[in-house]
């Protein structure tokens, strides 16, 4: 039995919750590999266990910023340090995407070119277009953002995967780690609520069309495939 930590990094937003419930039960409702035992930690509220309890571990996204001087994100960014110092398997996802990077010494900002919010095309680097974490996704897949923080810059190590004219879209690290800027989570319902929602609250976004992201889901599943890959 494959076991995952799937660190949550916030409560969510309220609106959402109530009518969805929350990311730590849309991602391991995604993941359809039947031998993973998937184990919740609430990060925000300083739950991390230990870096020998599991096989991967899986960050999630926030409604916070990496940068802020807030207790329990400086614990987790030391906590994924750790992780990455010992060489255990991490898939990060928006907040999670970008808390890897600042562990490995890349910057995260506020990005000047505004928010990412509602579906975009992703474009895959030559790198992305042949890696596992990709697999079954094309260039110019659509999939679901929600952020307005961005990986700005990236260390020698780290190796871009996708991107859109706006952000990187997601990094791997040794064979091991990776980080995806977008969503694999979120439906278009989701997706909505949250677009709606921010909107109300002033933020601009690109389009208020809205399509439907087909494939992006297979991203968990194609990090286990990986995580197992790696232990055999």
């Amino acid at each position: 039995m494959l076991r995952v930590v799937l660190l949550s990094a916030g409560p969510g937003l309220p609106e959402v919750v109530e009518q969805y419930g929350h990311s730590s039960e849309w991602i391991p409702n995604l993941i359809k590999s039947k031998d993973v035992e998937i184990i919740v930690r609430k990060a925000y509220e300083g739950d991390l266990g230990s870096v020998d309890e599991a096989d991967a571990w899986i960050v999630s996204g926030s409604k916070y910023s990496v940068y802020d001087d807030v207790k329990w994100i400086n614990n987790l960014v030391s906590y994924t340090h750790d992780l990455i110092q010992n060489k255990k398997s991490l898939l990060g996802i928006c907040f999670g995407h970008q808390l890897i990077a600042k562990a490995l010494g890349a910057e995260v900002i506020k990005n000047p070119l505004g928010w990412e919010l509602g579906s975009y095309k992703i474009r895959l680097s030559n790198e992305g277009k042949k890696h596992a974490l990709f697999q079954g996704l094309n260039d110019g897949e659509i999939i679901y953002e929600s952020h307005q923080d961005v990986v700005s810059s990236m260390n020698g190590g780290m190796t871009s995967l996708a991107f859109t004219e706006k952000s990187n879209q997601s990094f791997a690290y040794a064979k091991n780690i990776f980080g995806v800027q977008f969503h694999p989570e979120f439906s278009y319902d989701i997706t909505k609520k949250l677009m709606d929602l921010r909107i109300k609250n002033g933020v601009k976004i690109d389009s208020d069309k809205l399509e439907i992201s087909k494939n992006s889901y297979k991203i968990l599943d194609n990090f286990i495939s990986i995580v197992k890959g790696n232990l055999k």
